[in-house]
């Protein structure tokens, strides 16, 4: 039952398997899908080649400028810089965060701020001139760079419908767990 080598696949007993899948069969996917893939798979792809290629060329044209080792150093300094960013982020983005929730206010603002530098940081860790100085303005750039970000994140949120204004504990001076008491009684069914 054997065929000869190279007489292709045998129409009684299937594809062969060591050729693949018979291109010619039918595959009982939905029109379209296919398309939308390689459309997502462009869509994810495309910008980090572009991200790249900035890189390199910034990389290129700051090392023309300052030479080679220094250019170099930069973007290692960045990477240093980062970690640093990362580690100090952190605790005072919880600090704030605790502050604004003992105060009674919602700490959505301190929150997503630290967010932004956390993200700065990262960005300042990642190898590249381009990132590091994005992430360096979202680190430093308060007022210039986070404050508009920030309040354009708060739009979208409020647009998709997440809660951004009320909190449970409104008022300072107020704990979690105080309240108006309501009197009533538990009925049993």
């Amino acid at each position: 039952m054997s065929q000869p080598l190279g007489a292709g696949p045998d129409p009684a007993h299937g594809p062969d398997p060591a050729h693949g899948p018979d291109p010619s069969a039918r595959h009982d996917l939905p029109p379209g899908t296919v398309r939308r893939a390689r459309l997502r798979a462009l869509r994810l792809t495309l910008p980090l080649v572009v991200g790249v290629a900035v890189e390199v060329g910034a990389f290129l044209l700051v090392a023309d400028l300052v030479g080679v080792p220094l250019a170099v150093l930069l973007v290692l300094g960045s990477t240093l810089l980062g970690f640093v960013v990362l580690g100090r982020a952190g605790r005072r983005s919880w600090q704030a965060a605790m502050t604004a929730t003992r105060e009674g206010r919602p700490p959505a603002d301190e929150l997503l701020d630290g967010v932004l530098v956390f993200v700065g940081a990262v960005l300042l860790i990642l190898p590249g001139l381009v990132n590091g100085l994005v992430g360096l303005l979202l680190v430093l750039g308060r007022r210039l760079v986070r404050t508009p970000v920030r309040a354009l994140l708060m739009r979208r949120a409020r647009r998709y419908g997440v809660p951004t204004g009320s909190w449970p504990t409104a008022g300072p001076g107020r704990k979690p767990g105080d309240g108006d008491v309501v009197q009533g009684e538990v009925v049993e069914d």
